[in-house]
């Protein structure tokens, strides 16, 4: 029966051309988009190296110092009385501005208030932000750097092609070395091999290569950089100063996962003890903003004072773009079958005149819409194959590479497929309970 089915569906399929490629170009693209999305997403906040301490991560990117005026409001009120004139005048002390200074923490606000908190396995102070102009047989590159310690390379776990981390010895002697990523690698020396204790000119100095590592997929900045230095070797002035606000950020390694939102809470509830220097700042509120790796990821796109409240709307909009955008092909797909099933109607009337049931009606065309959907699931799975080449060749997205996730693939094409079979379902479900006359006055054989 099955292969009889599968016949028909073809022939029905060969039979109106014009609305089979509208069904495939509609099923196909909507499984190229949530692939490529996946691939996007996947590469952006997915937990592969360095990553895959993600879940387990507490960021300080930001403290903010701020201080409210108040000032006296006056309120004049009239009112008659035995038709002379008499004035109420009320006073009250009322908000009337905000001083407010925002930046990255310094290195030693984050030192002296942050480094004892509880249910941390591992914490790390870098400074980002600061790239060097290079010039290579007349070529200018620009390497991004960042200023590391040594629990930066147990918290980002990057995959070193050659080479290993420099650790507390070398950052305390502030010997001159460096790790760089693949790519700076390459655009430097040309290759990524036997690269190990050559030097790299930067600013005048020369730092020694201890490691190359596998270039970030992310964009984060911290964690897809061309360099790597030792903290140390930042401005002497950066690591002394004694303001709350600098040019370092911090980052906890959680011992679990319960213990993220404790540290949120810790940080949160230190931020009320902190007592604000009168010699250095004329303010008397400081607010440390602390979030995990996803709420991170949505402030960047949405900003919002509550981290939390970015990563609700973000991820609402998410669903509801995702929900929309499989609506609607499903919609159309719905429609197109409707009227492909009604051209079909004498057919219906006649397989039931000589004993067809309902049932086999059913199964037949939700079985030729199966066909129709899996044609378009791997047009769509071999579609998003040749983007996702195309936009890694191009460098479109700067760093930022994607990478086809087969397993997340494999979901969505079952996905569509489901799509498929509910599309189908709905007409052939009525169409398939027709009584035979009717079906029979709908249309010529």
């Amino acid at each position: 029966m099955l292969k009889n089915y599968f016949k028909i569906a073809i022939k029905v399929l060969g039979r109106r051309k014009f609305f089979t490629a509208i069904s495939l170009f509609g099923i196909s693209f909507t499984l190229m988009i949530l692939m490529i999305a996946t691939a996007f997403f996947e590469s952006e906040l997915g937990n592969d190296a360095p990553l895959k301490n993600r879940d387990y991560l507490v960021y300080v990117p930001m403290v903010s110092i701020s201080k409210d005026y108040q000032d006296t409001i006056i309120q004049v009120d009239t009112h008659f009385i035995d038709n002379i004139a008499k004035y109420d005048t009320t006073l009250s002390f009322e908000p009337a501005g905000r001083s407010m200074s925002r930046s990255s923490p310094s290195y030693t606000f984050l030192r002296n208030n942050l480094s004892d908190i509880p249910f941390v396995d591992k914490m790390s102070i870098f400074s980002r932000g600061v790239s060097y102009d290079i010039f290579i047989n007349s070529k200018k590159v620009n390497f991004g750097a960042v200023f590391v310690d040594e629990n930066y390379w147990d918290i980002y776990n990057f995959t070193f092609i050659d080479g290993q981390a420099f650790g507390k010895t070398a950052i305390d002697n502030q010997e001159q070395v460096a790790i760089i990523s693949k790519k700076a690698s390459l655009d430097y020396f040309g290759t990524v091999e036997n690269v190990i204790d050559k030097e790299v000119m930067l600013d005048g100095k020369h730092y020694t290569v201890k490691g190359v590592i596998d270039s970030g997929i992310s964009s984060a900045s911290e964690i897809n950089a061309e360099i790597y230095l030792p903290y140390t070797h930042v401005k002497p002035s950066d690591l002394k100063d004694k303001s709350f606000l600098g040019s370092f950020a911090a980052i906890f390694l959680a011992k679990d996962k319960k213990s993220v939102q404790k540290i949120k809470n810790e940080i949160n509830q230190k931020e009320k003890r902190i007592e604000i220097p009168t010699d250095l700042y004329d303010y008397d509120k400081i607010d440390i903003e602390v979030m995990t790796f996803f709420e991170r990821y949505a402030k960047g796109i949405i900003s919002s004072d509550k981290p939390e409240e970015s990563f609700r709307i973000l991820f609402g909009v998410i669903l509801f773009f995702l929900l929309l955008f499989f609506l609607l092909p499903t919609l159309n797909l719905i429609n197109i079958n409707v009227s492909r099933i009604l051209e079909r109607s004498s057919e219906i009337g006649v397989r039931k005149a000589f004993g067809a049931n309902s049932q086999n009606i059913l199964l037949q065309f939700i079985f030729e819409n199966i066909i129709l959907t899996f044609i378009g699931g791997v047009l769509g799975f071999l579609f998003a194959l040749i983007v996702i080449y195309l936009v890694n060749d191009s460098q479109i997205l700067g760093d930022t590479t994607l990478h086809f996730n087969y397993k997340v693939s494999i979901y969505s094409f079952f996905l569509c497929l489901i799509f498929g079979i509910v599309s189908g379902y709905i007409p052939a479900w009525r169409m398939s309970r027709v009584h035979i006359v009717n079906a029979l006055k709908q249309n010529q054989l």
